[in-house]
């Protein structure tokens, strides 16, 4: 794979996530889902369940693993997103979930990690 822009590996990272989710039955909610509170990659569902994912991609190990990059900042703004996406689009007593998915490329070939209700 030739060098690329970190925005297009990221797009290309939840590319492969989102396809991941859908091959595993998850209906897709939307994606890069902007507030002034953060952002959410991919918001989908499952069972009746609401999960907001993080997804980072990695070409290399120089940056280390995606889930160590989402500190406690990020989870804060990642929570953040997610209730205010809740709220706007009025739903209440639903079960959710938040996810990390890594992707890890190399060679043309990649890995998938999902880390599921990272913060239990």
């Amino acid at each position: 794979m030739k060098k690329m822009h970190n925005r297009n590996v990221g797009i290309y990272g939840e590319n492969i996530a989102t396809n991941y989710l859908l091959k595993h039955g998850y209906t897709i909610l939307g994606r890069n889902f902007y507030t002034y509170k953060g952002e959410i990659d991919i918001i989908a569902s499952i069972n009746d369940e609401i999960v907001f994912l993080e997804v980072k991609t990695r070409l290399n190990k120089s940056f280390g693993n995606g889930a160590e990059s989402v500190n406690k900042r990020k989870m804060k703004h990642f929570i953040s997103a997610s209730k205010y996406y809740l709220y706007s689009n009025n739903i209440f007593n639903k079960k959710i979930r938040f996810d990390i998915i890594e992707i890890k490329i190399a060679s043309g070939k990649y890995k998938i990690n999902h880390i599921k209700n990272i913060f239990f």
